[in-house]
């Protein structure tokens, strides 16, 4: 759900200036913590990272296409949902990306012509088997990003899977020749 907010947030650049989180630490929080010490991250967390981190730069409209599947009060609803974020000054493109589907990966094809000398620095992803699985000051890496493979750029497209129920970030980065 984070992740699928942050995402319309940079999708609606042009007129969102400015986002704030209202409680950063414990009760709701993306940071927990205790008395006499201790700490974690909340699942909430890696998307607010990763979009703070890698979200600089361009937010560029997308023409997606998606399996979807019906939701009573909204409708069609595309399992995919995505943006991506071009850093021209450091030569970068970030993809972020939320697979919906609780049961499947969903492959992900993309037209790279425009960046057909990027390639792959990394495809980060948040999952987890157990969809109730979180993390707590006793299991604080119990759900955690990891790097994920097989995410690849050949011929001017960019091919791969978003494993089910999943948050990515797929990093490119200008070719140095």
């Amino acid at each position: 759900m984070v992740g699928c907010m942050l995402i319309s947030l940079i999708k609606h650049a042009d007129r969102v200036k400015i986002g704030c989180i209202a409680q950063l630490v414990n009760v709701i929080a993306p940071i927990m913590t205790q008395n006499g010490g201790g700490i974690y991250h909340q699942t909430i967390f890696y998307p607010y990272l990763h979009a703070s981190t890698y979200g600089r730069g361009i937010a560029l409209d997308l023409n997606l296409k998606s399996p979807t599947y019906e939701d009573s009060t909204f409708g069609q609803v595309p399992y995919l949902e995505s943006v991506a974020v071009w850093n021209p000054e450091a030569e970068k493109l970030t993809i972020f990306a939320v697979n919906r589907n609780l049961d499947q990966g969903l492959s992900l094809i993309g037209d790279l012509r425009d960046f057909e000398d990027y390639r792959i620095m990394s495809h980060i992803v948040l999952e987890h088997e157990n969809l109730k699985a979180f993390n707590s000051f006793d299991h604080p890496d119990e759900v955690k990003p990891q790097t994920y493979g097989g995410t690849e750029v050949k011929d001017g497209q960019l091919k791969g899977v978003l494993p089910k129920a999943s948050w990515n970030v797929i990093l490119l980065e200008q070719n140095k020749h």
